[in-house]
């Protein structure tokens, strides 16, 4: 007997494992989303405050404010997309977002001082905002796409395996590669302007290749209610699962966010050696791409829950150690290309892979708890809501990495940092801790706290299993 849907329909025939082709375009489209995400939380607060005479916590509210917006965007253009995906699918949303957000992110960094300070703020939260809504058209589709690919959890995990891989080299190209490719193209206005076009064509091609793989027309209706946003609010809230890994990760990821706002000025500031991120952030891809495989067995033989849990508590532990790293100090090791190194120079490296390997771990457990609570709603109301989740999830994202730049810029503030017009300067003693907190302390605390959250959830393979109608 053949057993049917709310609606009435054949449940569509089990899908046939993903090869790696599909695994590799739809994980590419994380590179170039990586890139957009990670330069403008690890440069804008730079090219403000140094190139543009922003002051950091001007600075800091000019990039709130749009994802504030963005707190509406996701889940609207979640719902929308859910609305949408009988008749177009999810294609449409990644072929219209990705060409217009990698324009925005062009335009973003191809700024240069108005008449004043509040006057050029308000043109980079302004471009900002455009870029960011174009990125949302773009994110939530291609978040919801890894439901709809395969509705087997362990080959998410592996799916989502091969996302994180193209996350690192995101972030190598977004966080390793921005400052010194700024260098090598003469500096000032010219490199900037330079680096934006570079990554704006990188993020383009890249985040076309999921494009690929998503099919046109997909099964299940969209959820009741779907276009409003009170309505994805109490899909997101009725999700028990969902609604615990939610408020963990938005904690875990402002703090994470107030790291990323302070990785350059700690490399610049404090070790003294700006061109140190490129090695440190292959390194740290390196162990990231290298774990993925223990990550993927670890979950099964462990649990996602307690795999998340004990990667994140090693992992906030190894961050918190980088508030007591040094300034200076005597050359213990010469490298090529780099020259001497001091030895918190040398450390820094060494904390590199290992940083890595945990960051991947517990990000990679968090995605894949949020494809399974999406497939608990799926099992539970028989309907599509894997936009909507996506983009509730996505927006609660953005925020975080909004709020973590703008405690940091308080922080730097009220730690004395100068802001400054054409280059940076030098800093007291005073900023040089602000930047540490920053980057140490704030991050290993909001980390810390997120696993308080995570003990209240609870999901098992049962709960995923469709019941009998």
């Amino acid at each position: 007997m053949t057993t049917t849907d709310a609606a009435g329909r054949s449940p569509p025939p089990a899908k046939a494992a993903l090869s790696v082709a599909q695994m590799l375009l739809y994980g590419g489209g994380q590179g170039g989303a990586q890139i957009i995400r990670d330069a403008p939380t690890v440069l804008l607060p730079v090219f403000m405050t140094t190139m543009l005479g922003i002051s950091p916590w001007l600075a800091g509210l000019a990039i709130l404010l749009p994802k504030l917006w963005i707190i509406l965007c996701d889940p609207l253009v979640g719902a929308w997309s859910d609305r949408r995906k009988a008749a177009w699918g999810r294609k449409p949303f990644l072929l219209i977002g990705a060409p217009l957000t990698a324009l925005g992110f062009w335009l973003l960094f191809g700024a240069v001082p108005l008449a004043t300070e509040m006057r050029t703020a308000l043109y980079m939260s302004a471009v900002y905002t455009l870029m960011a809504t174009a990125f949302s058209v773009y994110l939530v589709p291609y978040l919801a796409l890894a439901n709809e690919l395969t509705p087997d959890s362990h080959q998410r995990t592996k799916l989502l395996a091969w996302r994180i891989v193209f996350t690192m080299a995101g972030v190598v190209a977004g966080v390793g590669f921005a400052q010194p490719l700024i260098g090598w193209a003469g500096g000032g206005a010219n490199g900037w302007r330079t680096m934006a076009a570079v990554f704006a064509l990188l993020s383009l091609l890249a985040m076309l290749s999921p494009a690929l793989v998503a099919r046109r027309r997909l099964p299940l209706a969209a959820a009741p209610g779907a276009g409003s946003f009170v309505a994805q609010m109490g899909l997101a809230w009725g999700n028990r699962p969902f609604r615990t890994l939610l408020g963990a990760y938005f904690i875990q990821s402002i703090g994470q966010a107030t790291s990323y706002a302070a990785v350059g000025m700690v490399f610049y500031y404090v070790l003294g050696k700006v061109e140190l991120l490129i090695p440190f952030v292959l390194m740290m891809s390196v162990g990231s791409v290298l774990s993925q495989p223990l990550w993927v067995w670890l979950s099964r033989r462990l649990g996602k829950h307690r795999v998340f849990s004990l990667a994140a508590f090693a992992w906030a532990m190894l961050t918190l150690s980088w508030f007591w790293v040094g300034v200076g100090g005597p050359v213990v090791l010469q490298l090529p290309l780099l020259g001497g190194l001091s030895s918190e120079q040398a450390l820094a490296l060494l904390r590199a892979p290992l940083i890595g390997v945990l960051n991947s771990g517990f990000v990679l457990m968090v995605q894949s708890m949020l494809t399974d609570a999406v497939a608990y709603d799926q099992v539970r109301h028989q309907r599509a809501s894997e936009g909507a989740l996506s983009g509730v999830f996505s927006a609660a994202e953005k925020l975080a990495y909004a709020l973590g730049p703008a405690v940091a810029g308080v922080v730097l503030s009220w730690a004395g940092f100068q802001s400054s017009q054409g280059g940076a300067v030098g800093q007291q003693a005073a900023a040089v801790h602000g930047i540490l907190f920053n980057f140490a302390v704030l991050p290993a605390l909001f980390v810390l706290a997120s696993l308080l959250v995570m003990r209240g959830y609870r999901l098992s393979a049962a709960d995923l299993q469709p019941t009998a109608r």
